[in-house]
């Protein structure tokens, strides 16, 4: 007796590999995306059309929208730190201001060149950055935390309240000047600004270390 094998109906299940991969096309597509229009021009509508998927693929893939603007901010965020990473080498010298200042200027160049995607990063989120995502921020850190422990600061407790500190501080100078949020002070006044700021951090690091006891 013969037995008939039934035809599975749909679509033959993807593989961990494909899946992976249609993953990593809608990355691509949200990343360049947020590149070109910023967060206005993202939804998981125009993600899919850029991917040449269905709309459905989005939620399938990823738990929410929320949770794919995340890994495609992940990628500026690597973009940045490798910006930031390649300064380094061609600073003028090995003090610790000229590489602060080094970073700050990649840091402000990154900004005007990447705006959209950059001011994509500092969107409101609801959810929790995943573990892969909050190590990708950790290393943007330690690139300053590198410079500030090369150049004598001790603690690693305070070398990392003062990378947090200074980040901050040269983001918000850099973001409002962006946005025009600086009121009466012009986006040409926050190089000046910053360099202020990583002066009178240094000099106050110079002073606090001849204080302490010989």
């Amino acid at each position: 007796m013969n037995v008939v094998q039934k035809k599975a109906r749909g679509r033959p299940r993807k593989d961990s590999t494909q899946r992976n991969a249609d993953r990593a096309v809608l990355v691509a597509a949200a990343a360049e995306i947020l590149r070109e229009g910023g967060s206005p021009a993202f939804s998981a509508r125009a993600v899919a059309e850029r991917a040449g998927s269905a709309v459905g693929s989005v939620y399938t893939q990823f738990e929410s929208l929320e949770a794919l603007r995340l890994e495609a901010n992940a990628v500026t965020m690597r973009e940045l730190r490798r910006t930031l990473a390649e300064a380094l080498p061609g600073c003028a010298s090995d003090a610790m201001e000229d590489r602060l200042l080094c970073l700050a200027e990649a840091y402000l160049r990154f900004a005007a060149d990447n705006h959209n995607a950059w001011a994509a990063l500092f969107e409101p989120s609801t959810m929790t950055a995943p573990p892969e995502i909050a190590a990708d921020i950790s290393a943007l850190f330690a690139i300053l935390e590198s410079v500030l422990r090369e150049g004598g600061v001790e603690g690693e407790a305070e070398i990392s309240v003062m990378a947090r500190t200074l980040w901050s501080s040269v983001h918000g100078m850099v973001y409002l000047g962006e946005t025009g949020g600086l009121g009466p002070i012009g986006s040409e006044d926050v190089r000046p600004m910053i360099h202020a700021l990583v002066h009178a951090v240094v000099r106050g690091l110079s002073a606090a270390a001849e204080a302490l006891p010989r």
